[in-house]
């Protein structure tokens, strides 16, 4: 049994199968351990004929899901985890589609739809010595204008990692903290850097995926601010508590903290060289 916490949840997770044991172990593997009363709970439980796809996966308010192979169990309750999350970020806060990087004191948060390229971009500046919000969702405060860091895996495919040796390598010997689940690598950042979590602040750069950009020498291009400003409010994800209003004090409050922000889109089809152009535009 695994339980961490994810402000404001305290998220559970159990099994009494060793082997679903440890998967779960991997989900949020760099999260705060807890001992305080759990609000959702999960679990894995494995058939007694012991199938390969005698599976079935557990989560608050919803139909068990399964039979099925353990990795499609896993990624259902990794989904229904983060769904829960997103929802249930608590009054003050929202959480954002978006990674973010602390560059020598200077964050960056990185934005694009879904494949852009955000997770492998960020495991190249982890590689290079730098902490991070998260890969994919970061939680934004709205009473204090601060972004902060959810501790999930970072989700890596095999292209990717083709560029990182030193992450494959412990994909490949089944490292604490990852696992290849549903034709992905799943990563816990602690499993990169035992010590990954940028502390929370306020962006000094807003980076701008789209694979549209990807043509051409690769690099940063100082972009419009009020457009990136936009498009960050936009990955707002989840429900605001309080409704519409709630939400809409919230997006208000994002334009403000954003207002002064520099912004760039990326070029090229190197992460690598990115995140070189990256550190680079930081130091300046």
């Amino acid at each position: 049994m695994r339980r961490i916490a994810v402000a404001p949840q305290v998220l559970e997770f159990a099994s009494d199968d060793p082997i679903a044991a440890r998967v779960l172990g991997a989900l949020y593997h760099a999260a705060p351990a807890t001992t305080a009363a759990p609000t959702l709970r999960y679990a894995l439980r494995r058939s007694a004929t012991g199938s390969a796809a005698g599976w079935t996966a557990t989560a608050p308010a919803r139909a068990d899901f399964g039979p099925a192979s353990l990795g499609d169990a896993w990624a259902f309750l990794e989904w229904r985890a983060t769904e829960d999350l997103l929802n249930g970020a608590g009054a003050d806060a929202v959480f954002l589609h978006a990674a973010g990087a602390d560059l020598g004191g200077r964050l960056a948060l990185i934005v694009g739809d879904s494949g852009a390229g955000k997770s492998t971009l960020l495991a190249q500046l982890m590689l290079r010595g730098h902490r991070v919000l998260g890969d994919d969702v970061v939680r934004f405060a709205a009473t204090d204008g601060l972004f902060s860091a959810v501790g999930r895996s970072v989700k890596l495919d095999a292209n990717s990692l083709r560029a990182m040796p030193l992450i494959a390598a412990r994909c490949a010997a089944a490292a604490v903290g990852t696992l290849l689940a549903a034709g992905s690598y799943y990563v816990s950042p602690a499993a990169i850097r035992r010590s990954w979590a940028a502390e929370a602040g306020r962006p000094w750069a807003v980076i701008l995926l789209d694979p549209r950009d990807r043509a051409g020498a690769p690099g940063l291009v100082r972009t419009s601010e009020g457009e990136a400003a936009v498009i960050v409010t936009e990955k707002v994800l989840g429900e605001a508590a309080g409704g519409a209003r709630r939400r809409e004090d919230v997006t208000v409050r994002l334009l403000d903290v954003l207002a002064d922000v520099a912004a760039y889109r990326a070029t090229g089809s190197d992460p690598a060289a990115v995140a070189g152009a990256l550190e680079r535009e930081a130091e300046r």
